[in-house]
């Protein structure tokens, strides 16, 4: 699934989903998350879009209904995605958060 930079790895969502795949069905985890230069890299679009590739259809329709973007067929082989594809997607961004001081009476 295609999806402009920043759709998919924005909030840190999917990174938390990819994490959680790993840790319960290692090495079994058939999800990936493609950074744009990798997508431009393997000829699949524009250095400007972000991908995430499984082979779990029912996996690949919740994200498109949660994140958005294009599904698009593509034929991978698992071992060059384990090669290739294994970084999670960035971090969320830490929320601008503060304290103020209230005035003294």
């Amino acid at each position: 699934m295609l999806a402009p930079q920043g759709l998919l790895s924005g909030d840190g969502q999917l990174r938390e989903l990819i994490q959680e795949q790993r840790e319960r069905k290692g090495a079994q985890a058939s999800i990936w998350y493609l950074p744009p230069a990798l997508v431009r890299h393997l000829g699949l679009g524009p250095a400007n879009e972000e991908a995430v590739a499984t082979a779990d259809a029912a996996t690949l329709t919740w994200l498109q209904l949660r994140f958005g973007g294009a599904v698009r067929p593509c034929d991978l082989r698992p071992e060059t995605l384990a090669q290739q594809a294994t970084a999670l997607p960035p971090a969320a961004p830490l929320a601008a958060v503060g304290l103020r001081e209230s005035g003294r009476n």
